[in-house]
C-alpha cells in the first residue's frame, strides 16, 4: 500500500497596508498531496458507489486531497487558526465544466467540553481512517466542526479547516470529491490553498500557498 505523497509548500504572506517589516514566506509549516482514484475504489463511501451505479454511462474520478499542518517553531512562528482549500474544476472548453457531484466531508466534527479527547488520522492511497480518541473517563460533550465542505454538485468545491480551543490545527486533514467528468475534452482541477496564522507580535496574518505546477493543476483526464 503506497502512502499519499505530501510535499512541502511555501506560504507567502498577503501584502496589505501596514504589513510588518521583515515578514517573509513561511516554509516547513504546510504540506499538500493528492491522489486520483477510480470512482468505484473500495475506500469510496456507500453513497458514492450508489451515485456511480445509479448513473451508468457517466465518467467519475475519486479525487483525494490532503493538507498537513505543522506546529510553529522558533524559526517559523505563528499558530494556524484557519485555512481553506478550494478546487476549480475546468476543461479546455470554458462552456462546460466538471462537477464535484459529492464531497467528503460535508462536515467533520470533534467532541468539545470534556477532557481526554483527541484525533488520529491514517492517510494512505485511497484509504483514509479518521478516529476520535476519548479517554474512558471523558464525559459527553457537544460537537464542533473542524473541517467543513461546501460546493457539492458544483464545479468549485472548497473546504475550511479551523482550530478549536483545545484542538490546534495540526496534522493531516484529508478531504475528497467525486468528480463527474466532461467527456471528450481534458479535465483539470486547479487547487488554491490559503491560511491564517496568529503571531504573538503581528496578530493574525493571511498567507497563500505557492503550489508546484503538478499540484496547482491536477489532470483528471487526458
Amino acid at each position: 500500500m503506497t502512502e499519499v505523497q505530501l510535499h512541502d509548500i511555501t506560504l507567502v504572506p498577503e501584502r496589505t497596508l501596514g504589513s510588518p517589516a521583515g515578514e517573509g514566506p513561511l516554509r516547513g509549516r504546510l504540506s499538500f498531496g493528492w491522489d486520483l482514484l477510480p470512482a468505484d475504489h473500495e475506500s469510496a463511501p456507500a453513497d458514492w458507489r450508489a451515485q456511480v451505479n445509479g448513473t451508468p454511462g457517466r465518467d467519475y474520478r475519486h479525487l483525494l486531497l490532503v493538507c498537513s499542518f505543522r506546529p510553529e517553531t522558533p524559526q517559523s512562528p505563528g499558530v494556524f487558526r484557519h485555512a481553506s482549500l478550494a478546487v476549480s474544476l475546468t476543461t479546455s472548453d470554458p462552456a462546460v465544466r466538471p462537477v464535484a457531484r459529492l464531497i467528503d466531508p460535508g462536515e467533520r466534527t470533534r467532541p468539545v467540553g470534556g477532557p481526554g479527547t483527541g484525533l488520529s488520522f491514517t492517510v494512505a492511497t485511497g484509504i483514509v481512517d479518521l478516529g476520535v480518541e476519548r479517554q474512558p473517563d471523558a464525559g459527553p460533550g457537544r460537537e464542533e466542526w473542524i473541517v467543513r465542505g461546501h460546493g457539492a454538485s458544483q464545479p468549485d468545491p472548497q473546504w475550511e479547516f479551523r482550530s478549536l480551543r483545545r484542538l490546534p490545527l495540526a496534522g493531516d486533514h484529508p478531504v475528497a470529491a467525486l468528480v463527474e467528468l466532461v467527456p471528450g475534452v481534458p479535465n483539470t482541477a486547479d487547487v488554491l490553498v490559503a491560511a491564517e496564522l496568529e503571531h504573538r507580535s503581528w496578530g493574525v496574518r493571511r498567507y497563500r500557498a505557492r503550489l508546484a505546477p503538478q499540484s496547482h493543476g491536477i489532470t483528471l483526464s487526458p
